[in-house]
């Protein structure tokens, strides 16, 4: 079989495919909170090239659901740490997020030995913005910005609730002074 040459179409058609196959995605809602704590939504397998850059040691998953085969597999495939905390989201009028399981899941998240370290639920909105509303307070960020924060990652998902829980939460978070990111001092755990 005699193969014709390729036309300069052909070439930038080649190209255009090798960049697409290339492509780095992030999984949806995907942010830095902090130097070594990232969020997201459930990462899809197009978003697993994206995590191993982030040389991940620790996976959280805050979710009343089941974990994905597929993530599965690549959290032990890549000897990555995983954690699944099965979290209710806040719901009117009488459904909440446990205060001692959040203060449990952000004493992992705050233990840099779990770092870097993503934290995600399915969407990337709910629970993951009020765990992120929580390190927030431990910052020492007002109210106002705190919500700003959750309300660009919740967009038309605004959860009063959600909003409520994370102005109430107060119950103290354990963890080791030795082991705590330089940037939380130690009055605000």
């Amino acid at each position: 079989m005699i193969m014709s040459p390729l036309t300069r179409t052909d070439e930038r058609q080649l190209e255009q495919a090798e960049r697409q196959s290339q492509l780095i995605v992030p999984p949806l809602n995907f942010a830095m909170i902090a130097p070594g704590i990232y969020r997201s939504g459930f990462p899809n397998p197009k978003s697993q090239p994206f995590l191993l850059q982030l040389g991940l040691r620790t996976i959280l998953y805050v979710y009343d659901g089941d974990c994905q085969p597929y993530h599965q597999e690549f959290i032990q495939s890549n000897s990555i740490n995983y954690k699944h905390f099965r979290v209710a989201a806040n719901k009117e009028p009488f459904e909440e997020m446990d205060h001692s399981l959040v203060a449990q899941i952000l004493a992992e998240v705050l233990d840099t030995r779990n770092h870097p370290l993503l934290i995600h639920c399915n969407r990337g909105i709910r629970r993951v913005g009020c765990l992120v509303g929580c390190i927030r307070k431990l910052q020492g960020w007002a109210m106002t910005a705190i919500f700003d924060e959750y309300q660009r990652f919740s967009g038309t998902k605004i959860r009063i609730s959600d909003q409520e829980f994370i102005e109430v939460f107060r119950h103290p978070v354990s963890i080791d002074p030795q082991f705590q990111p330089a940037w939380l001092s130690d009055q605000q755990t």
